[in-house]
């Protein structure tokens, strides 16, 4: 259960890191106030990604699938929200290959001991 809760911990945090990241080229009021939103963001944000890491070491031990976990969500993460956003594509060759391969990153971690 704590791994379920460290992993929605890291989603929360990627998806506010992308905001904070990306808030400058969306538009309207985010863009007119993307260092505000950088600001407030930043850190919940770090505390997420601190929370997450020391809930998820109590569990497996392991800082590297840590890593690659948070790795691989951002990368989930990122795809929906640019696509949805921006309207860049998903569907091309290159990220259908970057997304199993971000799958196999995550379930080598999870699934190997």
């Amino acid at each position: 259960m704590k791994i379920f809760l460290a992993t929605c911990i890291l989603i929360a945090g990627q998806l506010a890191a992308w905001f904070q990241s990306n808030s400058g080229i969306l538009g309207g009021k985010m863009q007119e106030n993307y260092v505000l939103i950088a600001l407030i963001l930043g850190p919940m944000v770090s505390l997420s990604f601190a929370i997450a890491t020391r809930m998820l070491y109590a569990e497996v031990e392991s800082l590297w699938l840590i890593r690659f976990l948070g790795f691989g969500i951002g990368y989930l993460v990122f795809i929906p929200l640019t696509w949805y956003f921006l309207g860049e594509e998903i569907l091309t060759a290159k990220n259908i290959v970057s997304f199993l391969l971000c799958l196999a990153l995550i379930s080598t971690q999870f699934f190997m001991k």
